[in-house]
């Protein structure tokens, strides 16, 4: 049975569109096909309900005949071959005759008749049983509501029939005689059209979700090409993306994979560049500097020294910028005031005006505990731990970076470290000349420099806050840059408050 199953679905495939409007024209076509034969089959219940209700209303003029000539006792006999052709049950029960009507299980409804019982010719008493279902009060007043006593019998088989009850008639005449009338197709369980509209509407509801599950299977491939492209923004060695689905998105799959290739070609080839360069401008610069410590005059030696640690800046600056050392960092869980504080520390030490303020400690207005409490202000000392994930060593070279811009630029670095329940948020300030407006935008892009204070005649290569933008990107963080009133520039720097757990 499962080879064949398989067999006849491999069968299929080859007939299945290859292409991405080709099945989406399938799932159109074959929706479509599936709310006619819906909307069809509940427009024939609809037909076959209103033609059956138009019988059982005539069916009452026809068992009101049937009644006149039962009367007649020359056509007695013939009266329940009669009624058969109709589809009609009839019996006639003596008056002392009560045991058939014992299949049933619930009470007989006396149905009030719209004639007097005097009115020769017309049922003394009408009962009707049911099998299943019964007559609401207000249906029941529909009937009997009926003036015109020829429509009596008309008017009750069609509300029987209307709303789909299994019953029989018990009708008793001036003569005594009862008969009992049924009709087994047009009294008879049937659905109300409620139930049959609330099963449309859930073979409709059905048809939709069979329709997002395919088109979301028809999405797949696609969604997996876009997690790919974005997740080789930060990892270039994930495995290439599996070229399945339609022919577009087999050949986006297939132009990604060879792509992905490409590029990690070409940054295996950049990584190789760097090292080279490196290595070959590291050793001359290295010889360079051997034979300046030989240089007999004092200003001329700090002059090539110094040239030569401004070409060693600018080539590690350029090489930094270059490389993917970024990325090479694994994530892990630090306490960041630690690095932070490290870090002013270190300066500190050298003498450097570098200062640290830390996050400050909690503060509750009352504390009470299961041994007692006052309202008395509380809290607690010591240095307050900030826990994040984060490249650490990263982190390290740009703040390193926009401390020693301070320095160098507004001669002093002040840092300080706030820390909310999704932020930390890191500002630097210097007592400088500032950034023009115009320029804080500018001052992030590779080489850019700013002119007056900033010029080359201060140094620098004009990386150093490219590095700094770049690691705080990778970060998911934010730079700002504020001149502050009077005098300084002020860095702000806010990164998502993350932790990992570290396995």
């Amino acid at each position: 049975m499962g080879g064949m199953f398989a067999e006849f679905s491999n069968h299929l495939r080859r007939y299945k569109p290859r292409t991405l409007g080709g099945r989406i024209f399938m799932l159109m076509m074959l929706g479509g096909v599936i709310i006619a034969i819906l909307s069809t089959m509940a427009s024939l219940y609809v037909i076959e309900r209103n033609e059956r209700i138009g019988r059982a209303y005539t069916l009452g003029f026809t068992i009101r005949e049937l009644l006149r000539i039962a009367e007649n006792p020359e056509f007695e006999s013939n009266i329940v071959d009669i009624a058969a052709r109709d589809g009609m049950a009839l019996r006639i029960l003596p008056p002392d005759d009560l045991g058939t009507l014992l299949l049933f299980s619930r009470p007989a409804q006396h149905i009030a008749l719209p004639v007097r019982l005097a009115n020769t010719g017309w049922p003394i008493s009408v009962k009707v049983h049911f099998l299943r279902g019964r007559l609401s009060a207000e249906q029941r007043a529909v009937i009997e509501a009926t003036e015109n006593p020829s429509l009596f019998l008309a008017e009750l088989s069609r509300e029987i029939a209307r709303l789909g009850l299994e019953a029989q008639v018990e009708i008793m005449m001036p003569s005594g005689k009862r008969f009992l009338v049924s009709h087994d197709e047009l009294w008879a369980n049937y659905s109300s059209p409620s139930l049959v509209f609330l099963m449309f509407l859930m073979g409709v509801a059905a048809v939709l979700a069979v329709f997002a599950a395919l088109a979301d299977l028809l999405a797949g491939p696609f969604k997996n090409l876009t997690r790919a492209i974005i997740n080789h923004g930060d990892e270039v060695d994930n495995p290439p993306v599996e070229e399945r689905g339609p022919t577009e998105a087999r050949s986006m799959a297939a132009a990604y994979n060879d792509l992905r290739e490409r590029i990690s070609r070409m940054l295996g080839d950049r990584t190789r560049m760097l090292a080279a360069i490196s290595h070959d401008l590291r050793t001359p610069s290295t010889r360079l500097r051997l034979r300046a410590e030989f240089i007999e005059n004092d200003e001329l030696r700090e002059t090539v020294l110094r040239d030569l640690d401004e070409m060693d800046s600018l080539l590690n600056d350029a090489l930094d910028f270059l490389g993917d050392w970024i990325q090479k960092e694994e994530e892990r869980t630090v306490d960041f005031v630690s690095v932070l504080e490290a870090i002013c520390d270190d300066y500190a030490d050298l003498g450097r005006p570098v200062s640290f303020d830390g996050p400050q400690p909690l503060q509750f207005s009352s504390v009470h505990t299961v041994f007692g409490g006052g309202d008395e202000p509380h809290s607690f000392g010591g240095k307050r731990s900030i826990r994040l994930s984060c490249r650490p060593g990263t982190l390290k070279r740009a703040f390193t970076n926009l401390i020693e811009n301070a320095l160098k630029y507004g001669h002093r670095a002040k840092v300080s470290l706030e820390a909310t329940a999704d932020t930390v948020l890191v500002t630097i300030r210097d007592e400088g000349p500032g950034i023009p407006d115009e320029h804080q935008d500018k001052v992030f892009l590779p080489f850019y420099r700013v002119e007056g204070s900033r010029a080359r005649k201060t140094g620098g290569s004009g990386l150093g806050l490219s590095i700094v933008k770049t690691v705080v990107d990778a970060h998911d963080g934010h730079i700002a840059l504020r001149n502050m009133p009077g005098r300084g520039l002020e860095v702000i720097i806010s990164l998502p408050r993350r932790v990992t757990v570290n396995p």
